[in-house]
């Protein structure tokens, strides 16, 4: 009776039997559940015997009472049935995998490992569905390596598999895999929709390898897909960042195409960046002119027009737009700054400085650098004292800032903000120590008094204290360093200074400044022979680094002065003397030079040369009573050499008296 169901149900195949014979002949059959090797694929018929058909026949069975069984929700009685079939036919492809499924279902993963042995070597077709079957046997036994080889060809399969795209992906993060993982899923995310944890997964693997073609190609996508602006957006940042300026213009012909954003603030700026990245820049400043006659309200617009009105060196236009922008709140400060380049520009220094200030009054921070080293050409340090009290000062503004970001929770963005606050304090502090230095070194110039002295070394302490605020908050930077170790050599803290340099010695070997720096006040200190031997070192550091450098030798000269070797001090000072005009403009801000050459002329007896240098050190600084001394000396050491030269040789002496008469 099983027999003949078995037989009815198995009618689809068409069996034809032929009398008073043992076989009978079988037309093709579904590849799915004949054996490879029981049944070529041809179209001609395949010879059975009874046995095998019969085998056949039961496998058949079997295999629709299991998919009867799985439609009903009786899995575990299903796989039975399956596995009945796949021994009725142990060489199926199809049936072993069936089989195999329905056991990884039940979390049977051991006898699912031992029967994916031997199903993945089985003749028969290769689905997509079987390599990702295996790849999640393989990875239930940890497997990775035949698991990852599975679920990839899986995916690379003509019919994709989503769900093994999915699953490999999981375990390409697992092994830390992310190009292959970037590829999974650029194919699996436009056919699942773009879901917003998986996108910004995929935006922040492609960010960290830097493949920004992919994602502005993944925005663009998502664009298309959701028709959110944000992605457009950043596909064009990208295209601007790789220099795709015509892709960059089609975007963002896209993204004025909604009249509500088409002259908006953003939309300008793209506009004229992509025109200006195409070297078209009187296309913009025309594109630009048509948006402010539609919208002459809208200031960005004008800016924008100002700016390229400047580069292009339309001064005069530029000059009444920037006017005019100087009025507004958000743009004045831009404007100001710009007004105080073309006065600049035109000579008037005294306007240019006026403009400069308003910038600084309406944005400090943007314009506090500028204006400082306005002031510091000027010498004008009252006004800068000022603007530095501010900038090291408490700031409420600030402070409202910071408590902002920690009430959004974003850490790295409050982490970001007190470093730039930091390091924006630091700043400060060391240009207020650079200003208050530079203040001591005027009133140090000679000619100077006692009461300009006694204030320089007060500005000199309050440098100190500037610099050590700055060290605390930016570390041992080498500007900072120097700033330091020099203002504490001229504050008469030498050791500490020595301290510092070596600081800079170890961590900036190449400093050849700062050696040269130590290295000449310590010959000039000439605190103890083996110090002046340790500058000498010094100096022949940074000149080795800098051979050619004109104050480096006026150094050397010196330390060979204090060694002894005189007449080597004074060749190489002759070299220093020789300097092209451009660098001797030292020589007139300060007496070190010549009155190192009247000394070495002086220790090598050139009286008259001695004396004319320390002549033109008095002629900078007056009162020099050093100098004043040595021409004193020197020019009765020249007055009694010359009378020396004028005494007539003494005649022979003449004969006694002899008492004789005549």
């Amino acid at each position: 009776m099983r027999l003949k169901l078995v037989i009815a149900l198995f009618a689809s195949i068409a069996l034809v039997a032929c009398s008073g014979s043992k076989q009978v002949v079988v037309q093709q059959a579904p590849a799915n559940l004949l054996s490879a090797d029981s049944v070529k694929k041809s179209r001609y018929p395949v010879k059975m015997d009874s046995a095998e058909l019969l085998r056949l026949e039961i496998a058949h069975g079997s295999y629709l009472r299991a998919l009867a069984l799985q439609n009903q929700g009786e899995y575990n009685l299903a796989e039975q049935f399956m596995m009945h079939a796949y021994e009725s036919d142990p060489e199926n492809r199809y049936l072993a995998f069936s089989v195999l499924e329905l056991m990884e279902m039940r979390g049977a993963s051991a006898e699912a490992f031992a029967l994916a042995e031997k199903a993945k070597n089985l003749k028969g077709k290769q689905t997509s569905n079987q390599y990702a079957l295996l790849g999640r046997v393989y990875s239930e036994q940890s497997n990775l390596d035949s698991a990852l080889a599975y679920y990839k060809k899986a995916v690379d399969s003509s019919d994709q598999n989503l769900r093994a795209a999915y699953e490999y992906s999981l375990l390409l993060e697992i092994v830390h895999n992310y190009d292959e993982l970037i590829r999974v899923y650029a194919m699996l995310l436009p056919q699942i929709g773009f879901p917003q944890s998986m996108l910004d997964r995929q935006i922040s693997l492609l960010a960290n390898a830097k493949k920004d073609s992919l994602m502005a190609d993944l925005f663009g996508e998502v664009y298309e897909a959701r028709g959110e602006r944000i992605y457009l957006e950043n596909q064009i940042r990208l295209l601007f960042g790789m220099k795709r300026f015509e892709e960059a213009l089609s975007g963002i012909e896209e993204f004025r195409a909604d009249t509500a954003f088409a002259d908006d603030s953003l939309s300008v700026a793209f506009l004229v960046a992509a025109y200006v990245g195409l070297n078209q820049d009187t296309i913009a400043v025309d594109s630009l002119k048509a948006i402010y006659k539609r919208h002459p309200d809208n200031y960005h617009v004008l800016m924008n027009l100002a700016l390229l009105e400047t580069k292009l060196e339309k001064k005069s236009q530029a000059l009444v737009h920037w006017n005019r922008l100087a009025t507004t709140d958000k743009y004045a400060a831009s404007a100001f700054g710009m007004l105080s380049v073309y006065a600049l520009e035109d000579g008037d220094s005294a306007k240019s400085l006026q403009y400069l200030e308003k910038a600084y009054d309406k944005e400090p921070l943007a314009y506090r650098s500028a204006l400082l080293v306005r002031y510091a050409k000027m010498r004008a340090y009252q006004k800068a004292y000022k603007v530095l009290e501010t900038a090291t000062a408490p700031n409420p503004k600030l402070d409202s800032m910071r408590a902002k970001i920690q009430e959004s929770g974003n850490l790295e963005e409050l982490r970001k903000f007190e470093t730039a606050e930091t390091m924006d304090m630091a700043n400060a502090h060391y240009s207020y120590g650079t200003f208050l230095q530079m203040n001591a070194e005027d009133l140090e110039r000679a000619p100077t008094t006692p009461e300009k002295l006694d204030s320089a070394k007060a500005l000199r302490k309050l440098a100190d204290d500037h610099y050590m605020a700055a060290s605390k908050m930016a570390g041992d930077t080498p500007n900072l360093l120097f700033a330091y170790a020099s203002n504490l050599l001229m504050y008469d803290q030498v050791d500490s200074a020595i301290v510092v340099f070596k600081k800079i010695f170890v961590k900036y070997p190449q400093d050849a400044t700062a050696k040269n720096h130590l290295g000449y006040y310590l010959v000039d200190m000439n605190r103890s022979p083996d110090e002046v031997k340790w500058g000498n070192s010094l100096i022949d550091e940074a000149l080795k680094m800098e051979p050619s450098n004109v104050a480096y030798k006026d150094s050397k000269g010196w330390a060979l002065y204090r060694l002894g070797k005189y007449k080597e001090a004074l060749a190489m000072m002759e070299q220093v003397e020789a300097a092209e005009d451009s660098l001797k403009e030292m020589f007139y801000q300060d007496t070190s030079i010549y009155a190192h050459l009247a000394a070495i002329c002086q220790a090598l007896s050139l009286n008259a040369r001695a004396l004319d240098y320390y002549q033109k050190v008095l002629n900078i600084d007056p009162k020099n009573e050093n100098a004043k001394k040595q021409i004193e000396i020197l020019k009765q050491a020249i007055k009694e050499a010359e009378n020396v030269q004028k005494e007539p040789a003494k005649a022979p002496a003449a004969e006694k008296d002899s008492g004789k008469a005549p």
